[in-house]
């Protein structure tokens, strides 16, 4: 039977049965979000990440949602990933939400009434606790090797040159994915003594701005060059299409089909998927190529941990930046252009 007719048929149930409006409610949100999961993860084809998340439309949740049978959210494979999932609220309307024990037990409550309700045998997950990837002990240094590394090839990649300048803006300030999209060429200031800034890690709303802070994040000289390498590189991407040019920071590489079957050419601007898609592309290259031997090993990372691979994803990149603090200073100078 479809999720969305047998929840729909429980809710009615429930109703009938004289359950309290409340109680109705909760089990509907509840069921809602276990749907959607189960859409998400049809999709994208694994446990979606936060920005996968963000960025899908609503009307290809409810298309995806179409086609789950009940049979895939009541089971304990789904319960396995989707209650800690749901635990860290991604799917709440609002920041901080849902994330509470409560939360947690209603969620394990619902799937377990719909599997009586279908006659199987109820899930036994109850109250699970947030459970967040632990951060790797990847830092700047170990990053760092990794920006310089992609483009030590000669020549290197369109990919890898704007990989390399992403990864140089991550080490001076750990931006998300939809901030990096967000950035415009005029978010790039190039003084006339070759520095370069950048927009600054976004403080938390409710966190006062400390003395002297402007918003922006001055970066290395030798990381300021990968960026004008891209932005050099770009230039020639976005030259080639017709109208204006984007004024997007980010744009694609290369030419991509859309659903349609019509052609996306290059140099078009870049979404959190598809930034998020080519990351993981080329870190899973890259990791490979650790394995093999084919590049050298990174650095020790915090407290003398191996760095053995990158992360693969940009958001588990990211909290490894911000939640590991540097063993020792990083050194200002690098490899040159």
């Amino acid at each position: 039977m479809q999720a969305r007719t047998a929840i729909q048929s429980y809710l009615g149930i429930l109703e009938r049965s004289g359950a309290s409006r409340s109680t109705r409610r909760q089990r509907e949100w509840a069921l809602n979000q276990a749907l959607t999961a189960a859409a998400l993860h049809r999709i994208h084809g694994d446990v979606p990440t936060e920005e996968q998340v963000r960025d899908t439309l609503p009307e290809q949740v409810f298309a995806a949602g179409q086609r789950i049978d009940v049979t895939e959210i009541i089971g304990e494979d789904f319960a396995g990933w989707f209650l800690p999932w749901a635990a860290t609220g991604i799917l709440a309307q609002t920041q901080g939400a849902a994330r509470s024990q409560a939360a947690s037990r209603a969620r394990a409550a619902a799937l377990r009434a719909l599997a009586l309700a279908q006659g199987s045998t109820p899930i036994t997950h109850t109250e699970p606790a947030v459970q967040l990837r632990t951060p790797t002990p990847m830092n700047a240094r170990a990053l760092r090797q990794v920006a310089f590394g992609l483009v030590a090839i000669d020549p290197p990649s369109k990919a890898a040159i704007r990989l390399s300048a992403m990864l140089a803006i991550m080490i001076t300030t750990p931006l998300r994915p939809i901030d990096l999209c967000d950035m415009t060429l005029e978010d790039v200031r190039i003084g006339t003594d070759g520095s370069v800034s950048i927009p600054a890690l976004p403080l938390p709303p409710d966190v006062p701005a400390p003395a002297g802070y402007t918003g922006r994040a001055l970066m290395e000289p030798a990381l300021g060059h990968l960026l004008e390498s891209w932005i050099e590189t770009r230039q020639i991407l976005v030259s080639k299409l017709q109208g204006s040019a984007p004024k997007t920071l980010w744009v694609s590489v290369r030419a991509s089909p859309t659903d349609d079957g019509t052609i996306r050419p290059a140099g078009l601007p870049l979404h959190p998927r598809g930034l998020e898609r080519s990351y993981v592309g080329q870190a899973k290259n890259f990791n490979a190529e650790l394995r093999a031997g084919s590049r050298g090993s990174l650095p020790l990372g915090r407290d003398g941990v191996p760095v053995s691979h990158l992360p693969l994803s940009f958001d588990h990149l990211r909290r490894s930046l911000l939640t590991l603090e540097e063993g020792a200073q990083v050194p200002l100078s690098g490899p040159g252009r």
